[in-house]
């Protein structure tokens, strides 16, 4: 027996279309299948009125450069003071400022 009988005959062994197997009816993919949908009732939902929230003023984002040291003394006494470092700078710049108008 040659290699290509014997690879013939391991072939015509494990042909699984020899196995009895169930036949499949095809599915017709271009219809959408009808599908009974029972719907629920609706519930209602009681909503709470508008409560107006006090608006936080603008802020828009601005970017400079200082020295390392001025940076930390900033966040050094906004830790100290619980305060963001841009609340600490904002009101340093506004009183600068002031200060300025007045001169």
């Amino acid at each position: 027996m040659t290699k290509k009988d014997k690879l013939k005959e391991m072939l015509d062994k494990r042909n699984p279309l020899d196995s009895k197997r169930e036949a499949v009816t095809p599915v017709d993919l271009y219809t959408k299948p009808q599908v009974d949908k029972t719907t629920k009732p609706q519930v209602v939902k009681n909503t709470k009125p508008q409560v107006h929230k006090e608006a936080k003023p603008q802020v828009v984002k601005y970017t400079t450069h200082l020295k390392a040291e001025t940076i930390k003394d900033i966040k050094r006494y906004s830790l100290e003071n619980d305060l963001k470092d841009y609340e600490v700078l904002q009101e340093a710049v506004e009183n600068y400022l002031k200060g300025k108008k007045t001169s």
